[in-house]
């Protein structure tokens, strides 16, 4: 798999450069985000596991909403 496979993590990215610059925390992911990052956890690109390990601890919110 490369970076080219990978368009969630590359607009996930992109998202939080975007927030960064406003000095804001990028937003948690949605329940299609998080299904992909579910999807990629199940075969990481190399050099990406860190980052989805990552995602997945902080970035899914908890309980009830969709996402979780």
């Amino acid at each position: 798999m490369t970076n080219e496979d990978t368009p969630m993590l590359e607009a996930y990215r992109a998202h939080a450069a975007e927030r960064a610059a406003l000095g804001i925390p990028p937003l948690p992911l949605t329940k299609q985000q998080t299904e992909s990052l579910v999807a990629l956890l199940q075969n990481p690109p190399k050099g990406e596991e860190a980052v989805l390990v990552d995602l997945i601890t902080h970035r899914v919110p908890a309980g009830v909403d969709d996402a979780a």
